[in-house]
């Protein structure tokens, strides 16, 4: 059976194409972007005591008082402080001195060589066979541990010469050693701290109380609980066992450090947000000698726009 298509259906099917076509166009051409402006605020500081080329010079416990007029939606300050750079505002990577601390205790018995710092910068698996045979460096020599229930804090234990770059990562392990025949010692680490140190600021890139959960163990011993190494958000402890016990080997792993990892610095205060009415004046005192970048940022932002303005001083702080 033929089938003819309908004059009718077909006129009508080209007109709500048609209409559906003008609707569109008249839509897009009423879509428009919600833009913003300049933000036009001025900021002044006047009242250095002297100038030195662009530098403002100010006295230690002298107040900056920075003037302000215009108008921006916000407008926030950076100091210059280590942490409130505004060069530094997308920084995720910088390489410094990667430095471990901690204090340790040995209670108990009278096992000599017991407990071994390491560290490692190739693990590339953390199953206990790749832990055993991986390339550990032995700290130990240059962490002082305790001998007694005396404790002893090593200080800043320098790591660099492990690493190679700021991509770089580290791992640090306390492998403990407990013979049977005699009381088997008892160690507690505590204050453990790696840091990523720069001439001017540090970032803390592993902490007890930040790690807790990424602590990795291993060890042939598993009862009692306290036989193994525990880690809490204050202390790694293991526990010695009697004359009786038998011989344990254990570790605990620390998650990998990327050395190079620091956070991104974030200003010092904001002056102004958009629902607060602008401010005629801003106030700011240093409590250290030493020159700054200040850095005034102004903004205003839309869902589809962003106009941005800055202001910068030089500012040197003197005794």
């Amino acid at each position: 059976m033929q089938v003819i298509n309908s004059p009718i259906k077909t006129k009508e099917m080209k007109y709500s194409i048609y209409t559906l076509l003008i609707a569109i166009t008249f839509l897009l051409a009423c879509k428009k972007d919600l833009t913003t402006d300049q933000p036009t605020v001025e900021i002044s500081l006047t009242n250095a005591r002297s100038v030195i080329g662009d530098t403002l010079v100010f006295k230690l416990g002298d107040t900056c008082k920075f003037t302000l007029g215009g108008y921006s939606d916000n407008v926030v300050f950076w100091a210059g402080l280590p942490g409130n750079k505004y060069e530094f505002r997308s920084r995720s990577l910088a390489f410094g001195t990667p430095r471990l601390s901690f204090t340790s205790t040995a209670q108990f018995g009278t096992q000599n060589n017991t407990l071994q710092v390491l560290a490692t910068n190739k693990l590339p698996l953390k199953d206990s066979a790749s832990v055993v045979n991986a390339a550990w460096v032995n700290i130990t020599p240059r962490t002082p541990i305790a001998t007694s229930a005396t404790a002893v804090n090593t200080g800043p234990v320098n790591l660099s010469d492990l690493v190679t770059g700021a991509s770089d990562s580290l791992f640090i392990a306390f492998k403990y050693t407990g013979l049977t025949g005699s009381t088997q010692r008892t160690w507690t680490i505590t204050n453990y701290l790696v840091n990523n140190v720069l001439s001017d600021y540090t970032f803390t890139l592993s902490s007890l109380a930040a790690d807790n959960a990424f602590w990795t163990r291993y060890g042939n011993v598993w009862s009692p609980a306290s036989s193994r190494w525990v880690a809490t958000t204050t202390a790694l402890t293991i526990v010695g066992g009697a004359a009786t016990a038998p011989s344990n080997t254990s570790w605990i792993i620390s998650k990998p450090l990327f050395v190079g990892r620091i956070a991104p610095d974030i200003p010092t205060a904001t002056v102004k947000n958009i629902t607060a009415s602008a401010p005629s004046s801003y106030n700011y005192k240093y409590t250290a000698i030493g020159k700054y970048k200040i850095t005034f940022v102004s903004y205003n932002i839309t869902a589809d726009d962003s106009q941005m303005a800055l202001k910068e001083f030089s500012v040197k702080i003197i005794p």
